[in-house]
């Protein structure tokens, strides 16, 4: 309770903290186990990973990481903008949004407004708090939250406490202090109230309010929260009593023994263990807390509120699938397919040095591989595998960026994970790892899966990229799935998101197509807790991308029936390279592996609209043969008609011509 004029002595329940914390010699990150489940909380260091001889180096990246020491920084993340440009970007929690600088953190509740092609819910400054600092450092991670220390001439000052799914803010100070308080706060039940812009939020708390000054002594804490338009007195009742400090999250994560759904828990660490209030993601399958009568609007829909301390997400499972399905085909059909096979098979290149370019190329070159197979021509297989063994074994040489190649990879000790030479697209400043990486397992593990003698090869340098974004646990070198966000239930593609609106995702297709590569690595290599932990990462994303970018729930006013790129702050139809309507959905389909064809048919009413949307296929549209290909998902006849308006030059590098031809003529 925090009082005028009176001295008040707090009572509080005292805890050994327990913030998780990523990769640091400290480290109490809950991580899953092989099973899924998270151990009990230790002290112990992270561990160390081997590098082996795989050379160092220091990226482009030359800017500020406000991390402690010993803290890995955390790209991909919801903080990246925090940590990254500190005093500059706002972070986004899903429900509060907070603009860090040295001597202030200022918070606010989004208001989200949808105009044609943009959902908006931008950062507003409306709750200064001015500390007695002059700089702040992450201290710790948890699963979904993050301690920033704040300190003055290097020493403590306090630290703020945010979680994504937590519609709270923290502050606990660490020395006695004032904090300074925006004009406008008033008394109100024993908290401290403010009303902006139709927002009122609430301050909950220990200490002494003189003027514009709230007195904390050391230890003393400060909870701030935006009361919701839609709750009524007994949901604001619960969330005033939900307003308790936050010392860390877990995560569970676990896949059910039939394999039909896999389970996502968040553990909200609070003193004492005594309830709070979270917000579920949007239009996630929730269970495991008791549901409030109230909500927050967000750019990603209502997320309704819950109480206790742990909440669990579901998901269908969502296996790979490699093969399309050619048992339909006529002699005809199987004839026209094997020329044009044996032409493509005939051009095989690898031009692109690239890990992004390159990377497609392999898996174009996998598709080629596993449709010679099914069409038993044992020769064209055998060329197509024999190229691809080449590129994997420059791919996957240990040292082969110390002896100056263009297709290998090293470490960055900055940033803490591999980085493909030649990059691509920023992925030096790890932009896309999951998109490019993805690519690379794809091919290696379906040529590994019946060859352990390449598998064994390829280890140790596939291994490290394997690691690099889809970690089961964290280690000194790598964080735990490295863009994946386990409250969204998606991946963020940004490395350092030197953005006002967040961290993003543009090509959903690709995040799915990289956990899919992930899991046939995995299984490639008998690795029983990276399949596990694959296979959650995978089903999770699959769902979040028909969820929230193929069949999304918006308002009228977008005008649209995806949206094709979704940031924390807002929702776009756009891209980062083209506005035509062809490539805004071609972006959410590459590679059109057969595991894409499988989740689109879940929601085949959603195909149609994007396929009508994109507008008719053809060579001149950007991205527009996997239109085509996606359309052949709801209308195969009318998909098998326009087959012949592209050709092995017209056709991304991404895919082929006949693998675009066995796709549409097998539906």
């Amino acid at each position: 309770m925090i009082r005028r004029a009176t001295t008040l002595t707090a009572v509080l329940l005292t805890l050994t903290l327990v913030t998780a914390c990523d990769g640091t010699a400290s480290s109490s990150e809950a991580q899953p186990s092989a099973s899924g489940v998270a151990p009990a909380t230790t002290s112990e260091p992270a561990p160390e990973v081997d590098l082996g001889q795989i050379p160092s180096w220091t990226g482009p990246f030359t800017g500020t990481i406000a991390t402690a020491e010993g803290i890995n920084p955390p790209t991909n993340t919801w903080i990246a903008p925090a940590v990254f440009a500190p005093e500059d970007r706002p972070v986004f929690t899903g429900v509060l949004s907070a603009r860090l600088a040295a001597d202030t953190v200022t918070l606010g509740l989004p208001r989200v407004t949808t105009t044609e092609k943009v959902v908006m819910g931008a950062h507003p400054d409306d709750l200064p708090l001015e500390l007695e600092a002059d700089g702040y450092t992450l201290t710790s991670r948890g699963a979904v939250s993050a301690t920033f220390g704040y300190s003055s001439q290097g020493e403590p000052v306090g630290d703020l406490v945010l979680a994504e799914g937590w519609p709270y803010a923290s502050y606990r100070a660490t020395t006695d202090q004032q904090v300074g308080l925006p004009a406008g706060v008033r008394a109100e039940g024993g908290d401290l109230v403010i009303e902006v812009g139709g927002t009122n939020y609430r301050l909950v708390g220990d200490g002494e309010v003189e003027g514009d000054q709230l007195s904390l002594g050391a230890g003393q804490t400060l909870v701030v929260y935006a009361e919701p338009e839609d709750a009524g007195p007994e949901a604001l009742e619960v969330l005033r009593a939900g307003a308790v400090p936050l010392v860390g999250s877990e995560l569970v994560a676990d896949v059910d023994g039939d394999g039909d759904e896999v389970s996502t828990t968040l553990r909200y660490l609070t003193e004492g263990g005594v309830p709070t209030v979270m917000a579920v993601a949007p239009a996630k399958e929730w269970s495991g807390a008791e549901g409030l009568e109230a909500s927050y609007a967000t750019v990603l829909g209502d997320a309704p509120l819950v109480t206790g301390t742990e909440v669990m997400m579901t998901a269908p499972v969502q296996e790979p699938v490699t093969e399309l399905d050619l048992s339909g085909l006529t002699g005809k059909e199987r004839d026209t397919v094997e020329v044009l096979l044996e032409e493509d098979v005939e051009s095989l290149a690898f031009a692109s040095p690239d890990s992004y370019h390159g990377g497609k190329e392999l898996q174009r070159a996998a598709n080629l591989y596993l449709l010679a197979r099914q069409l038993e021509r044992t020769d064209l297989a055998a060329t197509v595998q024999e190229g691809m063994v080449e590129q994997l074994d420059l791919w996957f040489d240990p040292m082969g960026c110390a002896q100056g190649a263009e297709r290998c990879f090293r470490y960055d000790a900055h940033l803490g994970g591999m980085v493909g030479e030649a990059p691509a697209y920023g992925s030096d400043e790890f932009n896309d790892h999951h998109f490019h990486y993805g690519h690379l397992l794809y091919a290696a593990g379906v040529l590994a899966e019946d060859d352990q003698e390449l598998a064994a090869r390829w280890a140790p340098v596939a291994d490290l990229v394997a690691l690099d974004y889809g970690a089961p646990t964290a280690s000194a070198q790598f964080p735990q799935h490295r863009a994946f966000d386990a409250w969204r239930g998606h991946s963020f593609a940004s490395g350092t998101a030197p953005f006002a609106d967040g961290n993003n995702q543009e090509s959903s297709s690709e995040a799915v197509n990289g956990y899919a590569g992930l899991l046939l690595w995995a299984r490639a290599r008998g690795d029983e807790e990276m399949v596990s932990h694959a296979s959650w990462l995978l089903s999770n994303e699959t769902e979040s991308t028909l969820t929230y970018w193929l069949d999304p729930e918006l308002d009228p006013a977008f005008g649209r029936p995806i949206v094709s790129l979704n940031w924390q702050g807002k929702r776009d139809f756009a891209t980062f390279f083209s506005a035509e309507p062809s490539a805004v959905t071609g972006i959410q389909l590459i590679p059109m592996n057969p595991t894409q064809l499988d989740y689109l048919a879940r929601r085949a009413e959603a195909v149609q609209e994007l396929v009508a949307m994109a507008g008719e296929p053809s060579p001149e549209a950007p991205l527009s043969d996997y239109v085509l290909m996606a359309s052949a998902v709801t209308d195969p006849e009318g998909a098998a008609a326009l087959v012949d308006v592209f050709d092995a030059g017209t056709v991304d590098n991404g895919t082929s011509i006949s693998y675009l031809t066995a796709l549409v003529l097998s539906r």
